[in-house]
């Protein structure tokens, strides 16, 4: 590549050798890979450099595979596709396998496990969100899985004391939400 190459040259240079270097498939493989909000076939087979048929074709593989998923949007016509949040999860787990020695993955879930069976046993519950329900408190001991808890556990307790941030437009300006929604009409008062 020379120097004096302008930009536009580079840009077509580098699409004719991912054309060549790949199959249509890989394309629109890699391109949904970074797609995660829905777009058309059409959009999708531009970006991918390939027919709207040979995109549709491709995007049916991924869809069975569990890789994308096809979509219908209200006020679009035809199918539309965005990558699986399921594919997405699936990827990180390989990146970690492949960077962490299978040993130390298994120590890893057993400590997890044991800090979860800890927390059931401490709060009589099976998640942090069954404890903020249920109000359970969680000792201090558990360290940063306890104050993961407690954290979760007081949001929950604000957000049940919280009044509603919308109320009616006719609202008294002497009352606030919460006195306005305690003294609805034809709620006893």
């Amino acid at each position: 590549m020379r120097m004096t190459d302008a930009p536009a040259d580079v840009n077509e240079r580098v699409t004719e050798e991912w054309k060549a270097d790949t199959s249509p498939g890989e394309r629109v493989r890699t391109v949904m890979k970074r797609t995660y909000d829905p777009q058309s076939v059409a959009t999708i087979a531009g970006r991918a450099l390939t027919s709207e048929t040979t995109a549709r074709k491709h995007l049916d593989v991924l869809a069975e595979d569990g890789f994308v998923e096809a979509v219908s949007l209200p006020d679009e016509r035809g199918t539309w596709y965005k990558r699986a949040p399921r594919s997405v999860v699936l990827e990180r787990a390989q990146q970690l396998l492949d960077s962490v020695d299978v040993e130390t993955l298994s120590g890893r879930v057993t400590e997890l496990r044991e800090t979860v069976r800890e927390f059931e046993e401490k709060t009589g519950v099976e998640s942090p969100r069954a404890a903020a329900i249920a109000d359970a408190e969680v000792e201090t001991e558990t360290g940063v899985a306890g104050t993961l808890y407690r954290r979760v556990a007081l949001a929950a307790r604000r957000r049940r004391r919280r009044c509603p941030p919308r109320f009616p437009r006719r609202v008294r300006a002497s009352r606030t939400p919460c006195e306005w929604i305690a003294r609805r009409p034809g709620k006893p008062q």
